[in-house]
């Protein structure tokens, strides 16, 4: 049964809750029934705390009992829909070079529940492919072909240039959450009465500079 989200959760990190779930999952899968915060950590492979995962875990609910640990299933199941994963996303791919193709095959692969439903590009080399029964649409049709593929969320791994322009057209066909690959900062406005669309900016450059930055530097010292 799903629990009523508590307020706490607002400042509960959206990534782990993310890799908790694929962890009890598999658990699942194995047949477990029931799991320790240590034992949840050392599925994680101890880059999490247990201290950090009973504090999370707290917050989504009575789930787990001293000395007894957590109900996995109901557990799984309220993790599913505080990320919404208890039912399917339809993806919209724009740019479908490597990093798109990529894109598409990583995340059918890992979440069943997200779908890509339609892909486009602007390259006369790419248009016409198929993937995976998937036609890669010229940008310029989106209007006609979107709408019929009922997308939820709109993927843009196109070059920074073409970033803007492929997301206010993704976004005036309805498209309100996008995952932007591209290296530029999008700005897109809606009317008063919609709800703002929600962007999502992956620099990969810039998660390497980090990397570099910390082989250099060395980690912060609060960092997990």
């Amino acid at each position: 049964m799903i629990a009523p989200l508590p307020q706490t959760l607002v400042g509960v990190s959206i990534p782990r809750l993310y890799a908790y779930h694929r962890a009890l999952h598999q658990a699942q899968a194995a047949g477990e029934a029931t799991i320790t915060s240590q034992g949840l950590a050392a599925l994680l492979g101890h880059t999490i705390a247990s201290t950090q995962i009973r504090k999370d875990l707290s917050a989504l609910g009575p789930f787990g009992r001293r000395g007894h640990g957590y109900a996995i299933d109901p557990l799984v199941e309220q993790l599913a829909w505080v990320l919404g994963l208890e039912h399917d996303w339809k993806i919209a791919i724009v740019g479908f070079g490597y990093l798109g193709h990529a894109f598409a095959t990583f995340i059918t692969a890992r979440e069943a529940r997200f779908r890509v439903a339609a892909i486009f590009d602007r390259s006369p080399s790419v248009i016409g492919q198929v993937w995976q029964g998937i036609r890669v649409d010229d940008i310029a049709d989106a209007a006609r072909i979107l709408p019929a593929a009922e997308c939820n969320i709109g993927v843009l791994a196109v070059p920074a240039e073409a970033a803007q322009e492929s997301a206010e057209r993704l976004a005036a066909l309805g498209i309100r959450a996008i995952l932007n690959f591209a290296p530029a900062l999008l700005h897109l406005q809606v009317p008063k009465n919609v709800p703002p669309i929600i962007v999502r900016n992956i620099d990969l450059a810039g998660e390497m500079s980090i990397l570099t930055h910390r082989l250099t530097v060395g980690p912060f010292e609060d960092e997990e």
